[in-house]
């Protein structure tokens, strides 16, 4: 038989218990309540996402796009498991920093002001590699650890990848990837990663050549002539001008970035002059609005013309 001491102390221990135990559970739910109103909200900001894509006003898209994307990551930390938010993350930071940063890195560095675009390389690479940072998150498993390791064994298990599932992972890796690259071409540890970003659009076009409406291919095209035809090769070029095309062509020549780094990349690496001059006059003949849903990039497409209509006679 227990004294009444003992049953007290063990009614106090039960009664503890119990408490702990409430506060557990009332913890856990919580967090899923918050979860679920993250994932709840996920969808909705997938539906709202595209009003940047559509948004004329330069300024006004610059201006609202890191509101948004901070947004979005506060809801990422409420649910850091839900696959659409850290896809409209990741789409987020590498248009951000490809639209507008890069954009003002080029306005400096041709112009002659270099070291003021020093810091602004620096940021811009941080958030391109924030956008392979997701798009690791989306890949999953021990990818983020793959990076890590060697080449060799990273290109093997890149190429073993066929589920079409894991496309957005593999294309925002790659263009985190290749955007840090090729902002930081005297890095050489960097350099050595290209054929990675390579691998990773390559395996993405065959897999599901339409994603981001057809962003590999301009993304490959980039990559092939980025060398011109004296280091790269001939048929390195080829491939490139062949995958600007195949870009062009999926969208009925309608998003206007893809023609204006095909008629940089190209026509700079074939020392070709009148394709460079045609086709850049073509797209400022191209009204922004032609594909409403792409006016904010065309609207972009249209400033990166006229700088480099500029200076043709500079370059050629």
């Amino acid at each position: 038989m227990f004294n009444r001491s003992e049953t007290m102390s063990g009614a106090a221990v039960l009664a503890g218990a119990t408490l702990v135990g409430l506060g557990l559970a009332v913890a856990v739910a919580g967090c899923s309540a918050t979860r679920f109103a993250a994932d709840q909200t996920a969808d909705v900001l997938a539906i709202a996402a595209p009003a940047l894509d559509q948004e004329s006003d330069v300024e006004l898209a610059r201006a609202a796009a890191p509101g948004q994307l901070k947004t979005v990551e506060g809801f990422y930390l409420a649910s850091p498991e839900n696959q659409v938010l850290i896809t409209i993350l990741a789409k987020g930071y590498c248009e951000y920093t490809f639209g507008f940063l890069e954009n003002d890195i080029e306005v400096l560095t041709m112009s002659g002001r270099v070291d003021d675009a020093v810091p602004l390389v620096k940021r811009a690479t941080g958030l391109y590699q924030r956008c392979m940072g997701y798009g690791l998150k989306l890949l999953g498993g021990s990818w983020a650890k793959s990076f890590a390791g060697d080449i060799p064994s990273l290109l093997a298990r890149i190429e073993k990848v066929d589920d079409a599932d894991m496309v957005p992972g593999l294309f925002y890796t790659a263009l985190g990837l290749a955007s840090t690259v090729n902002l930081n071409r005297d890095n050489i540890d960097l350099i050595l990663y290209m054929p990675i970003a390579e691998a990773l659009f390559e395996k993405v076009v065959k897999l599901d050549p339409g994603y981001y409406d057809g962003g590999s291919f301009m993304a490959l095209g980039l990559a092939y002539v980025a060398l011109g035809e004296a280091l790269g090769g001939k048929e390195r070029v080829a491939q490139g001008k062949a995958h600007f095309e195949e870009a062009i062509r999926r969208t009925g020549g309608k998003y206007l970035i893809p023609k204006v780094l095909f008629a940089v990349g190209y026509g700079r690496a074939t020392n070709n002059v009148k394709f460079f001059h045609d086709t850049l006059v073509e797209v400022l003949e191209t009204p922004p609005s032609i594909w409403p849903e792409k006016r904010l990039a065309n609207e972009l497409a249209h400033i990166r013309a006229r700088r480099y209509l500029a200076l043709e006679k500079e370059w050629f």
